[in-house]
């Protein structure tokens, strides 16, 4: 997909919002970013899944590896187009792990897929995993990066769609100064 085309599709099933959102961090942002609404559709969440893959076809995989909730749909859909087993991680106690008896065997190569980057954390956190199981991160790819390649996420990184999401402190917001009223997403 170019980026026309995922911006339009993006726009089309509002998935981008454009205004004063109040994200989960307590921080301000100037967009809200819905990427669920993706696979509302199974059709369309195949056509995502398929549109991920290309991004990664030639780097080696041997498994998918997702963050709950948000990237378990894309990562799912990412490891049925490449048909490769996929694995996810759910925080426990604050802490991003792997459960439910998924294994990762030591020397694979794994892929890590998410809905959004905007820090990195889940991502980085997510290597760590993989790395204290004896595998590697043969990269990682999501949907839409919020930071325009400036997350710490280490080579390849791709994503289908890049837009500079800015985030704010409350008392340093220049939205609220503007008088734009906060929404709670």
């Amino acid at each position: 997909m170019t980026h026309q085309t995922m911006e339009d599709l993006l726009t089309q099933e509002k998935v981008i919002k454009k205004g004063h959102f109040l994200r989960l961090s307590g921080r301000h942002a100037d967009y809200y970013i819905q990427c669920a609404r993706l696979f509302e559709d199974a059709g369309m969440g195949q056509r995502i899944g398929q549109a991920l893959a290309d991004l990664c076809r030639a780097w080696e995989i041997d498994l998918v590896l997702s963050a709950a909730v948000g990237g378990i749909l894309p990562g799912y859909e990412t490891a049925k187009a490449l048909n490769l087993p996929h694995f996810y991680c759910e925080k426990r106690d604050g802490v991003l792990t792997l459960r439910r008896d998924f294994v990762i065997p030591p020397g694979s190569r794994v892929l890590l897929v998410e809905d959004e980057v905007y820090t990195g954390q889940s991502v980085m956190e997510m290597r760590e995993i993989v790395r204290a199981l004896g595998a590697q991160v043969a990269g990682t790819i999501c949907i839409v990066d919020k930071s325009m390649g400036q997350a710490p996420v280490p080579p390849p990184f791709a994503s289908l769609y890049a837009i500079p999401v800015e985030s704010y402190l409350p008392g340093a917001c220049p939205l609220c100064a503007e008088g734009i009223p906060l929404v709670n997403q």
